[in-house]
């Protein structure tokens, strides 16, 4: 095997498929690249048996071959070299790379010891930057819980004509929705939302996608990732958004979100309690905390209606305004007891809300 290929582009493709490697595994081999140079391309491949990457990039291919190498020394070396371009070498057991004046000889392992990758099926497409978007606004909700199975995912699927992209751990759940059906149920592990995001990070066109018995397929241009299916059946979330509301109030996003971040300065960890009182035109927000003391805070609000007290994780609704994109939200609220919407205020620019429990004080 030798090839020649542009040195910025190598360590791109390297540092995307770095995330797809599994560090601490007993098998040494998925703490390596599986490299394959054919036709006019070379192809990186990275499994840790859940996620299974191929990225593919550009190459001047003298010798046709394939080969495996360690992962982080691979990409620590095209990092550190100086050149513009890198060529590479297999002679015996080493993978021999130069760039400028540098030469690194590594240590190889037999690329018949590589997992067998699976064949990518695709059947729909949608673009890029609204799978992304959708990841960044509703990952934080997702369930961190290893006994919750069904809810460590990112939950896509149609529902009157829109995608859906779902995240929730029980306690709260974010919505983001695009214009467009979408012919599947897809549940995305949280541990393959990394994978996807290094991907995509960069990446401008349209993503296809499909799934098989085992498997969810997404392909690019130049990469294929297969995910391996979580099992269990999705919650109905729609059956926990409230629809109607006894107490509707109107608030500058910012502002709210700057209040509950004074108010943590002095709480013990990020999760912290939260009391919000909504009156006339006015919320209050107070926290207490037995070791370090008291804070209270208030903000202007449009709201005219009865006074309504509710108790929040202050983290949860930090993370939750934290996702919005819009400057104004409105904070639904039934009675203390129930679920909290809280939902942008034009859902052409932002389609995207929240549900948060709240909780007793």
């Amino acid at each position: 095997m030798r090839f020649k290929v542009d040195r910025g582009e190598f360590l791109s493709a390297l540092q995307k498929a770095k995330n797809a490697t599994e560090k601490k595994s007993a098998l040494p081999i998925l703490n390596n690249f599986l490299l394959t140079a054919h036709g006019d391309k070379l192809t990186i491949r990275a499994t840790d048996l859940e996620n299974f990457l191929s990225v593919s990039i550009k190459g001047n291919i003298e010798e046709e071959g394939k080969i495996a190498v360690n992962a982080d020394k691979l990409t620590s070396v095209v990092k550190s070299l100086a050149s513009a371009s890198i060529s590479a070498e297999l002679k015996e057991d080493k993978l021999i790379l130069s760039g400028g004046r540098s030469t690194f000889k590594l240590v190889t392992l037999d690329p018949e010891d590589f997992p067998e990758f699976p064949t990518v099926q695709t059947s729909a497409e949608f673009p890029a930057l609204d799978l992304i978007k959708a990841i960044d606004k509703v990952e934080y909700a997702i369930s961190k819980d290893d006994s919750r199975y069904a809810l460590q995912g990112l939950y896509v699927h149609e529902v009157d004509g829109k995608t859906h992209f779902v995240g929730s751990d029980g306690h709260r759940l974010a919505l983001y929705w695009r214009e467009g059906e979408f012919p599947m149920e897809l549940l995305i592990p949280r541990k393959s939302l990394k994978v996807i995001q290094g991907l995509l990070e960069d990446y401008l066109g349209h993503v296809s996608s499909g799934k098989d018995d085992s498997f969810i397929h997404i392909a690019g241009e130049d990469f294929h990732l297969s995910m391996r299916f979580l099992e269990g059946e999705y919650p109905d979330y729609m059956a926990v958004i409230p629809t109607s509301f006894n107490h509707e109030i109107f608030a500058d996003k910012d502002s709210f979100l700057d209040s509950l971040k004074r108010l943590s300065s002095i709480a013990e960890s990020s999760a912290f309690p939260v009391k919000i009182t909504f009156s006339d035109h006015v919320a209050i927000l107070e926290i207490s905390d037995p070791e370090y003391g008291e804070g209270r805070d208030e903000l202007d609000v449009d709201y005219g209606g009865e006074p309504v007290e509710v108790g929040f994780n202050g983290k949860y609704l930090i993370e939750a305004l934290d996702s919005f994109d819009v400057s104004k939200v409105w904070i639904k609220i039934i009675d203390p007891d129930s679920a909290v919407v809280i939902e942008s205020d034009d859902k052409e620019k932002d389609p995207y809300l929240c549900v948060v429990m709240p909780m007793r004080l």
